[in-house]
């Protein structure tokens, strides 16, 4: 996985059709897929459509697995939302394979979140050589801590729901704020943890 820029032109990816700046990325067409697909069942549940949302949650399951390795977080976070919306169906046994089978996902996710390329920020450049120069491994070191926590948290929300809570409350909006603008590894972790379902939404 990697989401270093071909050269120190580069502009964000975001200012760039989807297409060329999928090309230019580690992602596939059916990563950015289930992230649309995803957020717009959260928009659904904020809306109170629950139909909508489990709609959508059952066609991003279906493409994760299929597009996902078995480590991936965003398997998991498929199926912890297929979870809540069979739960709210009164198919509990149900409900509680999908989020046992969820959190197996998470507890063997290590290697795949270490796998994950460190976020490179232009506005951080100069502060990168620095550190590097200083600190050699700092600024990956750095990365990988931000990404285990975010794992962590993760795991725990996808604990919670199962135990009858609920995700952490303006996980979208965060989603929002925090979401790179480029399609980079970091971004796969992210929306794994902040596109969870909120039942209570």
């Amino acid at each position: 996985m990697s989401d270093t820029p071909s050269s120190v032109d580069d502009r964000p990816d975001a200012a760039l059709p989807d297409a060329e700046a999928l090309a230019r990325s580690s992602w596939s067409e059916e990563e950015l897929t289930w992230e649309q697909i995803q957020e717009t069942a959260a928009e659904a549940l904020l809306a109170g459509d629950w139909r909508q949302a489990s709609s959508l949650w059952a066609f991003a399951l279906d493409l994760a697995r299929v597009s996902f390795e078995a480590s991936d977080p965003r398997l998991a976070t498929s199926l912890a939302n297929k979870a809540v919306a069979v739960r709210r169906d009164g198919k509990e046994a149900a409900a509680g394979d999908l989020f046992d089978e969820a959190l197996a996902v998470w507890a063997c996710s290590g290697p795949w979140v270490l796998a994950l390329a460190p976020e490179r920020r232009a506005r951080s450049s100069t502060f990168r050589l620095r550190l590097a120069a200083r600190h050699p491994g700092g600024y990956d070191r750095h990365a990988r801590a931000r990404y285990t926590a975010l794992a962590e948290e993760g795991h725990a929300a996808a604990q919670a729901l199962k135990d009858g809570g609920q995700a952490p409350r303006g996980a979208l909006a965060r989603w929002r704020k925090e979401r790179p603008a480029g399609y980079v590894d970091a971004r796969k972790l992210l929306a794994a943890v902040l596109l969870l379902a909120d039942p209570a939404g």
